[in-house]
């Protein structure tokens, strides 16, 4: 075999690899946008939870899909349903763990929200992912409660 013919093989084989690598990349990131968006409802719902319940972290899923099922009038805006959708939300415990004995504090620096498996989501919105938005909003909650003296 030639030296050309070596070398077009190799950049043939090299741009295939990395074609191959990021059509990988794609479908893996495709697959889990559903999860994605299961982990920033949830975020959503713990954090709607906690403001209706002065900061308390709910005990169960029951507990926490109470929010959606009040009848404030008030529904809960999901991304990967209609807002108000009970059976999505529902159907958000196939997907995501929560830590239901979490204790919601100012140094709170833990994840209670993960995976199923207990990982962390490696694929989240931006802004949107769920320990980060109850972080956020606890730090916003502390940050603005009244001084007690």
């Amino acid at each position: 075999m030639s030296l050309r013919r070596k070398i077009v093989v190799a950049v043939v084989l090299t741009i295939f690899g990395v074609v191959v690598y990021i059509g990988y990349d794609i479908i893996q990131t495709v697959r889990r946008i559903p999860e994605a968006y299961a982990a920033w409802d949830t975020g959503t719902l713990l954090v709607e939870y906690m403001k209706s319940h002065g900061n308390r972290w709910p005990a169960s899923w029951d507990d926490l899909l109470s929010v959606v099922r009040s009848d404030s009038g008030d529904q809960v805006m999901f991304r990967g349903a209609r807002a108000g959708d009970t059976n999505y939300a529902a159907s958000l415990r196939t997907k995501v763990a929560i830590n239901w004995k979490f204790a919601p504090s100012r140094e709170a620096q833990s994840s209670p929200i993960t995976r199923l498996d207990g990982t962390k989501f490696p694929v989240v919105w931006q802004g949107a992912e769920p320990n980060e938005m109850v972080r956020r909003y606890l730090t916003t909650s502390f940050t603005n409660a009244p001084e007690v003296r």
